[in-house]
This record gives structure tokens, C-alpha cells and sequence, in this order.
């Protein structure tokens, strides 16, 4: 007796975790869970080549996945060592469909593409609701660095 190896019923119950490209995200999709998420799980190396990650807020400017850290984070020096990065991404409500993206992380100083990271977490706060001046947040990155740099307590004004 022979078995029709096109018979699903004849397959070992651990084919589908072994063959899974009938399971993987068209283009449409990945674009879609890219634009609708906003967290992922974001990996780099130590100095001494371990990984490690971590889930972070992320917003999606224009076109380009960015994310921010402040220059006193392991990540940050990480990234400056070397830029070869991880991204993992789940559909919002599903962890089950994912998107997972190497690449390498260009870091900027760049006040605009802050400001226009604050607003997009602004509007997502307010639910797609446009954002005013009253709830704008600002941030002076160059005071930032000159009060690390020369110890200043701002703290105590």
C-alpha cells in the first residue's frame, strides 16, 4: 500500500514548524503591522559580542523606523561600536504574526526628526487627534550635553 505524499493527513506532526513558507507575510501585511505597531523588541551587541535586547517604543518617520535614546544608554554606545541591529515587530493584539528586520541603525542630533518623534507619540496618545501647541513636547538636546558636560544641577532652579 502506498501513501500520496500530497496528503496532509501523512505528514509527521512536526512538518509544518520545519516548512513554513505557506506561513510567511506578504508585503502588504509586513507594511501594514509595520505602520500599525508601535513597540519591538530591539537588539544590539556588547563590547564583548553578547547580545542584548529590549522592547521599545518606536514610531515610523517618514518611512524610516526611529526610535530614541539618550547618550548615556549601553545601546547608544553599542550602536556607536558597531550599528548592526535587530528589529522584531508583532501586529498590535497578535504576537503571533511578526516581522523581524536586520540592518544597521544611522544615529542623528537632529532636533527636527526629535520634535516630529514627540508628535507622532503625541497623536498617538491622542488617538489620531491632531496635536496642539498646549500639548507639544520640546527638548533642548544641546543643553542636554552641555549640562552633562560641565555638571550644572538644573534640577535645583
Amino acid at each position: 500500500m502506498t501513501q500520496d505524499t500530497n496528503d496532509a493527513t501523512t505528514r509527521p506532526s512536526w512538518y509544518t514548524r520545519r516548512h513554513i513558507a505557506p506561513f510567511t507575510l506578504g508585503d502588504t501585511a509586513i507594511d501594514k503591522i509595520i505602520k500599525e505597531a508601535t513597540h519591538a523588541v530591539v537588539s544590539w551587541v556588547t563590547k564583548d559580542n553578547k547580545p542584548v535586547s529590549a522592547v521599545m517604543l518606536y514610531r515610523l518617520i517618514d518611512g524610516v523606523i526611529t526610535l530614541t535614546s539618550t547618550t548615556n544608554r549601553a545601546k547608544y554606545h553599542a550602536w556607536k561600536r558597531n550599528p548592526n541591529a535587530c528589529f522584531c515587530i508583532w501586529e498590535p493584539g497578535n504576537m503571533g504574526r511578526q516581522v523581524t528586520l536586520r540592518g544597521t541603525v544611522d544615529i542623528k542630533k537632529d532636533p527636527l526628526l526629535l520634535r516630529k518623534f514627540s508628535e507622532g507619540l503625541l497623536m498617538l496618545q491622542s488617538r489620531g487627534k491632531p496635536v496642539s501647541e498646549a500639548r507639544t513636547l520640546t527638548h533642548d538636546l544641546n543643553r542636554l550635553f552641555e549640562v552633562e558636560a560641565t555638571g550644572e544641577d538644573v534640577w535645583t532652579r
